[in-house]
């Protein structure tokens, strides 16, 4: 299975709009370094590297400031294209049934992270798996998350977080509530990214019942605004009374963790730039760095 969607991810990938952003003018000058007939996965299993490799992102308690959950992020890595980015192709996958079996990867993974978090005596709230909006809209989640936590004998449900994009929103409003709905049934979490920005009306997850959301960076910004940070923090509060937890991403300073924290915000995510009193871990991690992590 795992060689079959590494196959399809490089060929999507390689097909997909990145060859300009590889420092090509256009696409007519990109010409793919792969070799036809040549099994260029196998050839990256045989040298000893994982074709799929998660990593981990720290989401920090906002007073506290200790790691409390993980958000993952699935990368490809192919001989031919280097490291693919799930922000290169993830936007392509969610489109067909490339999506939704990376999404059973993404389960299957995330709930070996939990156990080893457990193993390794780590006290975490939970760990997300990206799944693809349509999913929600044209699955039945209910049998299908359930299916996949009885293959891994999961029974800690409730540590397991299912992440999709704002595009939720945009699914079939009933099917999608419905999917959500039954997560809670599972005990599973759920997570929506980017809440709060310009293409994301927020009202509408009055429809969506998810039990949190990333706030979109750009939001996260403006907690600290002396100008804007009132609306910021309102918004805030608006999903606090919609029972959904909100977790900052991006932040860039201390001043806004303490902004969260007064806002009663379940987290944050530090930024790249983050210049601050804490000390956090590395933007995408690899498992043993986040298993080494400490929580108290």
């Amino acid at each position: 299975m795992e060689e079959e969607l590494v196959r399809d991810l490089s060929e999507q990938d390689s097909s997909s709009e990145a060859a300009p952003e590889q420092g090509f003018e256009s696409e007519e000058e990109y010409e793919s370094p792969a070799a036809p007939g040549i099994d260029y996965v196998g050839m990256t299993i045989d040298a000893g590297v994982s074709p799929l490799e998660m990593r981990f992102e720290q989401i920090n308690h906002c007073y506290r400031k200790v790691p409390i959950a993980y958000r993952t992020h699935t990368y490809v890595n192919s001989v031919t294209m280097g490291v693919i980015s799930p922000e290169k192709y993830a936007f392509a996958a969610d489109e067909d049934e490339i999506g939704k079996r990376l999404a059973a990867w993404n389960v299957i993974h995330a709930i070996e992270a939990v156990k080893a978090m457990k193993a390794a005596g780590r006290e975490i709230e939970f760990v997300t798996a990206r799944c693809p909006a349509k999913l929600a809209a044209e699955t039945d989640m209910y049998d299908w998350v359930k299916g996949l936590m009885q293959k891994c004998k999961f029974d800690t449900p409730e540590k397991l977080c299912l992440e999709f994009s704002q595009s939720l929103l945009y699914e079939d409003p009933e099917k999608t509530r419905l999917s959500m709905l039954n997560m809670k049934l599972l005990k599973v979490r759920t997570l929506m990214t980017g809440a709060g920005s310009a293409q994301n009306p927020i009202s509408l997850l009055i429809k969506v019942p998810v039990d949190f959301v990333l706030l979109d960076p750009a939001l996260t910004a403006l907690t600290d605004n002396r100008n804007k940070g009132a609306a910021a923090i309102a918004l805030i509060s608006y999903l606090r009374d919609l029972q959904i937890d909100v977790i900052g991403s991006g932040v860039q300073n201390d001043e806004q963790i303490s902004s969260l924290n007064r806002a009663d915000c379940f987290g944050y995510v530090p930024s790249s730039g983050y210049q601050g009193s804490v000390t956090h871990g590395s933007l995408r991690m690899t498992l043993e760095e986040a298993l080494a992590q400490e929580d108290v």
